[in-house]
């Protein structure tokens, strides 16, 4: 079953995570109510994380986001590199003032991300 209700777009942009032992990441998708990264490190599912973007990455103002992660799995991509993990977070609140900014990007399908 489906559980995901939002367009994601395909958006390769830094992240700062503040759970992350080097504190950042790199998105590889986004919606409004979340994100798929990739990370050097992970922390357990479930756990309460912010994670400070820009978008546009040019964008003068950062975002912060409150939310929890939801997956945590091996980047098939880039097991050995600088990459090895993606992780998924489901921001507490949706964020719908993201969607105009994501339209931009590439959308990944029209049922998307938590």
């Amino acid at each position: 079953m489906e559980r995901r209700s939002d367009t994601r777009y395909a958006l390769w942009l830094p992240v700062r995570v503040d759970a992350l032992k080097e504190g950042v990441a790199v998105s590889h998708n986004v919606s409004r109510r979340g994100l798929l990264m990739v990370t050097a490190s992970t922390v357990e599912i479930g756990a309460s994380i912010t994670v400070t973007f820009r978008i546009p990455p040019d964008a003068p103002q950062e975002r912060t986001v409150l939310g929890h992660v939801t997956r945590v799995e091996r980047n098939e991509v880039d097991p050995l590199g600088l990459w090895p993990h993606r992780m998924a977070i489901q921001f507490d609140e949706p964020v719908p003032e993201l969607e105009p900014l994501l339209e931009e990007a590439e959308p990944l399908t029209r049922t998307s991300a938590r």
